[in-house]
C-alpha cells in the first residue's frame, strides 16, 4: 500500500490543493459561523443514516464540517490540535496519502453510521490524527495549556478512552470505536504487528542471552594420552600433538609430549 501511495503522490500530488487541513478547519469555523446566524444549520450537515437513507447522500461528506463542540472556545482549541495534528501528517506524507487516510476514515464512519442505523460524527476521525502523530513521533512535545505533554502519552489515554467507550457503548456500537479508526489500523497496522514481533525477538534473545550467562560454563576437559593427568591439576601444561603416529590432535602433558616426540627419533636405526 505504501508504495503505491508514493507513487500516486508523486504524480498527482501536485495537483491537490496545499494545506488541505487549513480547509478542514476553515470548513469547520465557517459551518459554526453559518449555524449562529442560522440556528439549525448544522442538522443539514450531520451525518444521519435515516436522511442519507431519504437521499441526502451529501450528509456522507459534510459530517465533517460540523464542529465537535458547541463552545467558542473549545471550538477554538479543537481547530487548533486539528490544524497542528493535521499539517504535521500532510508535511510527512504528502497531500495524497493524507486524503487517501481522511477517505478511508470517512468510509469507514460513514459505512458503519448507515450499516448500525446511528447518527455519526467527525469525533472519531479527529482522534486518528492524534494516533497517527503519535505514531510517527512518538517523543514530540505539546503544550496542554501550560503543561507540556509528550504525544505517546496522550496517545496512550486514548486508546484507553477508546477501550473504555468499545466496552460500555450499548449492542453493535460497541464496534464503533475500532472501525471509526479503520484509517489508522490500515495504515499502521502492519507496521506495528512487525514492530510487536520485532521486539517480542529481542526480548527473547535477552533472556536466552542472561539465561545463558546464569549457566555455569562448561569447557572440554584436557587430559593426558600417556598418563591421564588432566587440567584440573592448574600445574600441568599441555600441549596438542598432530603426528602422524597420532592420527588426530592429541594431548599431552609437557613431560610425555617430549617423550612422544622423542620416540621416535630414538626408534630410527642410527647411520654408518
Amino acid at each position: 500500500m505504501s508504495s503505491w501511495l508514493d507513487r500516486l503522490d508523486a504524480r498527482f500530488g501536485r495537483h491537490l490543493p496545499p494545506n488541505l487541513t487549513l480547509g478542514l478547519v476553515g470548513f469547520q469555523g465557517l459551518s459554526f459561523a453559518l449555524d449562529s446566524i442560522s440556528p439549525g444549520f448544522l442538522e443539514y450537515l450531520k451525518l444521519d443514516a435515516a436522511k442519507v437513507a431519504q437521499g441526502q447522500l451529501w450528509r456522507l461528506v459534510t459530517f465533517i464540517a460540523v464542529p465537535s463542540t458547541a463552545s467558542f472556545f473549545f471550538l477554538v482549541l479543537s481547530l487548533l490540535w486539528t490544524y497542528m495534528m493535521g499539517t504535521f501528517l500532510e508535511r510527512h506524507w504528502g497531500a495524497v496519502r493524507y486524503l487517501a487516510y481522511w477517505l478511508v476514515g470517512m468510509a469507514g464512519t460513514a459505512a458503519l453510521a448507515v450499516g448500525l442505523g446511528v447518527p455519526a460524527t467527525s469525533r472519531y476521525l479527529l482522534m486518528s490524527l492524534l494516533l497517527a502523530v503519535a505514531t510517527l513521533d512518538p517523543e514530540r512535545e505539546v503544550m496542554l495549556l501550560v503543561i507540556p505533554m509528550r504525544l505517546k502519552w496522550l496517545a496512550y489515554l486514548e486508546v484507553a478512552l477508546l477501550a473504555w467507550e468499545a466496552a460500555t457503548l450499548p449492542g453493535a456500537s460497541k464496534v464503533f470505536p475500532l472501525v471509526a479508526v479503520s484509517n489508522y489500523l490500515l495504515f499502521f497496522g502492519p507496521g506495528l504487528v512487525q514492530a510487536l514481533r520485532t521486539r517480542q525477538r529481542k526480548a527473547t534473545h535477552v533472556v536466552e542471552a542472561h539465561r545463558a550467562a546464569q549457566e555455569p560454563s562448561v569447557t572440554k576437559q584436557r587430559k593426558c594420552a600417556t598418563c591421564g593427568v588432566t587440567d584440573e591439576d592448574r600445574t600441568v601444561e599441555f600441549r596438542v600433538c598432530t603426528c602422524d603416529r597420532c592420527g588426530r590432535p592429541t594431548n599431552f602433558c609437557l613431560p610425555h609430549v617430549r617423550e612422544h616426540l622423542a620416540a621416535p627419533a630414538a626408534a630410527e636405526p642410527s647411520a654408518p
